[in-house]
């Protein structure tokens, strides 16, 4: 699982993808959409994760559709350090 900046939740990675080993800049293929319906309206989160860079493909329904930006760290209150 990671964080998703655009959505601002975890979103997972099904195990049956191809996964580069990388565990600081990892690539994932092929490309992961997510969508679910929120109080009647219809999401759509899809991407490609390459080097560690979340590419927001065109259909996504949120602001950062066509966009890159760098996976981000896990929020504070998600890290194992946090949980004490």
């Amino acid at each position: 699982m990671h964080w998703c900046p655009a959505c601002e939740e975890m979103h997972p990675l099904p195990n049956t993808w191809t996964f580069d080993g990388n565990l600081e800049s990892p690539t994932f293929s092929p490309s992961f959409k997510h969508s679910s319906t929120n109080a009647g309206s219809n999401a759509v989160c899809h991407y490609v994760l390459t080097a560690g860079v979340l590419y927001y493909q065109g259909d996504c329904t949120h602001v950062m559709a066509g966009q890159s930006v760098p996976l981000p760290d896990l929020p504070p209150e998600l890290r194992d350090e946090a949980k004490g």
